[in-house]
C-alpha cells in the first residue's frame, strides 16, 4: 500500500504530473518564441540558456519576484484567488492526460473523461473572466466580456468537433479514442483536424482570435491591473491552456502517445512521441497565429455561428459515416 501511494505521489507530482507539464509549458513557450522570431526575421531569445532555452523560466522568476501591487477598488478575494484557481483547474486536467500510455491518476482513465476534461478547461476560462470582471477597469471589463462571449460561443463547435474522433472510436475515454487509431484519425478525417485547431485558436484566444488580448484595443485585456506574482500566474495558466489544448489534439486526432517503439521500455517511446507531437501542434498554431492578422469582433463571432457551427456538424455526419462504411466495428 506505502507503494502504490508513493508511485502515485510521484506521478501526480513529478511525471506525468505537474513538474513534467511545468517543464512542458516552459519548453513549448520558448518554442513559441522561436517560431515568432524566425517568422519575424528576428532571432528570438538568445542568451538565458543553450539558445535562450531558459527564457521562460527567468521571466516567470522575475515575476514572481516583483512587487505586488493592485488598485484600492477591486473586487478584492476575487481578484486575488481567480488566477491561482484558473491555475490549478488546468492543472488537475492534465491529470487526465495519458503521457506514456497511461495518465497520473487513473491508469486507463474512465469513459467520459474527455468531457470531463473540456469542461475543466472552460471552467478554466471563467475564472480567467473573472479575473477581468474583477479588476473594476474599464478595459479589464471590455476584455472580459470578450472572453466570456468568445469562449462560451467556440467551447459549443469544440465539443461537436471533438465528438468526431470519438464517433470512429466509438469511445469518450482519453485513452481509448488515443489507442484505437491504427490510422491516425488526422488522415481519416483532415477536415475535422484541421476545424479543430482553428476552433482551438479562438478558445485558446490566440491570433488572429485574440480580440480579448488585444493591446490597440483594450491595452492587454483582463490581465492589465495584475503584477508580480497574480500576473505570473495569469500568464501561466495561459500557457498550460495552450500546452493542454495541443495535448488534447493529439490524443484525439494523432494516435496520442503511441508510435513505433524499437527498442527498451514502452513508455519512455510513448512519452518521446507525445512531446513530439504536441510541440508539432504548437508549432501549427503559432504558424497561424503570425500568419493571419487579428479579426474584429464581430467577425471573430461571425465566424463561429456563421462558419464553423454549421461546417462541425457537418464533420460529426460525416465521421458518423466514416464509421458506418470504412472502420470495421
Amino acid at each position: 500500500m506505502l507503494s502504490l501511494d508513493a508511485t502515485l505521489f510521484f506521478r501526480v507530482l513529478v511525471f506525468p504530473g505537474f513538474l513534467f507539464v511545468l517543464t512542458l509549458i516552459f519548453f513549448c513557450d520558448w518554442i513559441e518564441r522561436k517560431v515568432e522570431a524566425r517568422m519575424e526575421n528576428r532571432i528570438g531569445p538568445l542568451y538565458t540558456g543553450p539558445s535562450g532555452i531558459l527564457q521562460p523560466v527567468a521571466d516567470f522568476i522575475k515575476l514572481l519576484s516583483k512587487e505586488d501591487l493592485a488598485p484600492s477598488n477591486i473586487r478584492s478575494t476575487v481578484f486575488k484567488v481567480a488566477p491561482l484557481l484558473s491555475f490549478s483547474v488546468l492543472a488537475f486536467a492534465w491529470l487526465f492526460i495519458p503521457v506514456d500510455g497511461s495518465n497520473a491518476i487513473l491508469d486507463s482513465g474512465f469513459e467520459g473523461d474527455l468531457i470531463f476534461v473540456m469542461t475543466l478547461m472552460t471552467i478554466a476560462n471563467f475564472f480567467l473572466f473573472l479575473s477581468g470582471w474583477a479588476s473594476k477597469n474599464a478595459y479589464s471589463g471590455i476584455s472580459a466580456a470578450r472572453v466570456l462571449t468568445q469562449f462560451l460561443g467556440y467551447d459549443i463547435p469544440l465539443f461537436v468537433l471533438a465528438l468526431t474522433p470519438t464517433f470512429m472510436a466509438s469511445s469518450i475515454s482519453i485513452s481509448k479514442i488515443a489507442s484505437s487509431q491504427l490510422v491516425p484519425f488526422a488522415l481519416l478525417a483532415p477536415w475535422a483536424f484541421g476545424l479543430f485547431i482553428i476552433t482551438l485558436q479562438a478558445e485558446l484566444e490566440k491570433d488572429p482570435f485574440d480580440v480579448p488580448l488585444s493591446e490597440a484595443e483594450v491595452v492587454g485585456g483582463y490581465e492589465v491591473e495584475y503584477a508580480g506574482r497574480r500576473l505570473a500566474f495569469l500568464k501561466l495558466s495561459k500557457d498550460i491552456q495552450i500546452v493542454l489544448g495541443a495535448a488534447i489534439t493529439v490524443e484525439l486526432f494523432l494516435g496520442g502517445p503511441y508510435g513505433p517503439v524499437l527498442f527498451g521500455a514502452p513508455a519512455v517511446w510513448y512519452t518521446l512521441w507525445f512531446i513530439l507531437k504536441t510541440v508539432a501542434i504548437i508549432v501549427i498554431g503559432e504558424y497561424i497565429t503570425c500568419v493571419f492578422s487579428r479579426l474584429r469582433i464581430d467577425q471573430v463571432l461571425d465566424a463561429n455561428w456563421s462558419i464553423l457551427l454549421p461546417l462541425s456538424a457537418v464533420s460529426l455526419l460525416a465521421a458518423v459515416g466514416i464509421r458506418i462504411w470504412l472502420i470495421p466495428w
